[in-house]
């Protein structure tokens, strides 16, 4: 045990990713800055686990009202970020078009469904034939197809966004710790009384563990089984087909602040999209154009061929000639003008699943100090905003208003209450 006296937080928040640095930013004002700040945690770089490899893709394409309802609440707030903080956090307004068609069984009645609930809910969205699908986005799709178009569907630099978060976090009063590795969580009765890391011990009130594929084990040790496992998805990077010259984006950071020396310069020269989201339940893909990185992403819309992860901090950055070949080919069969672009690069993410795909939110069983904001399973990004107002009302003790707390409560599976999940969808 450290000589050191412990610190003191007022609410101590582990994990310095969107999930982290969004509930920080909410639930600064609850503490008090100077005799027990809210901390934020972090073992090395903000953004630096599954936030920095995410495709940050903004939807609200989903089969549960209370997903819906959160992307759509938390997609409002993406929307205006820039405009009411005067921090650029490559907001890209490029839509987003789910496809549903004959070759994959059920696809198209999903489509439907979704894009009806997606209408009830609020949400500007419209479900499109595949031959006007074709004419309006050049997507190539059987006339059999049908495609849930929602124009305001987007996409951010999730490392802007990441850092942009904490900053404001900062600026109300939080503090936020890199390099600071939480090692052990100490259980007495139904608390966490102390929280032990690389740089000493510290002493809060209340503790939120938001450590993505890190938290599971921190969390078991307590005795809190959520269930996690990690996988490893691969991604593949083309180069955008050519599109007029590159728009050149005003930074909107005027705000000094230490902790944005990556976003120092006073332009962002951005890649306008050459066309919406694509979420291809058919081919089993997905595809984003990142303007912020002047290429376009493509993944798989299913954990199917992901590798478990023994070890987050030990990752196999590998990916195999045969994943970039079917990445390549599921992109090209949709739109043939990538044919002969080149591949800009290949990397892996990091997902950590939960047994639904539904995070889990709220009080750890058990605890009356203890949260979780975990298992977002590949899809958590979009709700940062609204997961992060939620939280903040639980730990002030108020009724949640932001999301629907019995949906994402981390009891559920000791309840029997949740159902199989896959892709957030």
């Amino acid at each position: 045990m450290s000589s050191t006296p412990a610190k003191k937080a007022g609410i101590l928040v582990v994990g310095g990713g969107i999930m982290g640095a969004s509930i920080a930013k909410a639930a600064a004002h609850l503490c008090d800055p100077l005799e027990a700040p809210l901390v934020l945690l972090e073992k090395a770089e903000l953004g630096a686990g599954s936030t920095g490899r995410s495709g940050a893709i903004l939807r609200c394409f989903y089969s549960d009202e209370a997903l819906v309802r959160l992307a759509h609440d938390s997609l409002r707030e993406w929307s205006m970020f820039e405009s009411l903080v005067g921090r650029s956090i490559g907001f890209e307004r490029q839509g987003v078009l789910t496809i549903g068609g004959p070759r994959t069984s059920g696809t198209r009645e999903l489509v439907e469904r979704n894009a009806a609930l997606l209408v009830a809910c609020g949400v500007e969205a419209e479900l499109l034939r595949g031959a006007e699908a074709r004419r309006r986005f050049g997507v190539q799709v059987d006339d059999a197809a049908v495609c849930c178009h929602e124009p305001a569907g987007a996409g951010v630099d999730p490392l802007r966004a990441c850092e942009s978060f904490a900053a404001l976090a900062r600026e109300a009063g939080a503090v936020t710790r890199l390099g600071a590795r939480v090692l052990e969580l100490v259980r007495e009765g139904d608390r966490i009384v102390r929280v032990r890391t690389s740089e000493g011990d510290w002493i809060a009130d209340q503790v939120v563990v938001a450590a993505g594929p890190w938290a599971g084990p921190l969390l078991a040790e307590v005795g809190v089984e959520a269930g996690l496992r990690v996988v490893r998805p691969e991604q593949y990077a083309i180069a955008q087909p050519p599109r007029p010259a590159p728009e050149a984006v005003e930074a909107l950071s005027t705000i000094a602040d230490a902790g944005m020396e990556r976003w120092s310069s006073s332009r962002v020269v951005a890649m306008r999209a050459a066309h919406p989201v694509l979420l291809d339940l058919e081919g089993g893909a997905y595809a984003r154009c990142e303007g912020h990185a002047g290429r376009t992403r493509v993944g798989a819309m299913d954990h199917v061929r992901d590798e478990t992860v023994s070890d987050p901090d030990c990752v196999d950055e590998g990916v195999g000639e045969g994943f970039r070949r079917w990445a390549r080919a599921r992109l090209v069969e949709r739109l043939p003008e990538y044919e002969c672009q080149g591949e800009r690069e290949a990397f892996v993410g990091l997902y950590t699943l939960s047994p639904d795909g539904q995070p889990l939110l709220g009080r750890a069983p058990g605890f009356s100090n203890l949260f979780v904001a975990v298992g977002f399973s590949g899809h958590g990004f979009k709700l940062a905003p609204g997961v992060g107002a939620g939280m903040a009302q639980l730990l002030a003790g108020e009724p949640c208003t932001a999301f629907d707390a019995r949906f994402f409560d981390p009891a559920r599976f000791a309840a029997g209450a949740a159902k199989a999940g896959s892709f957030g969808l």
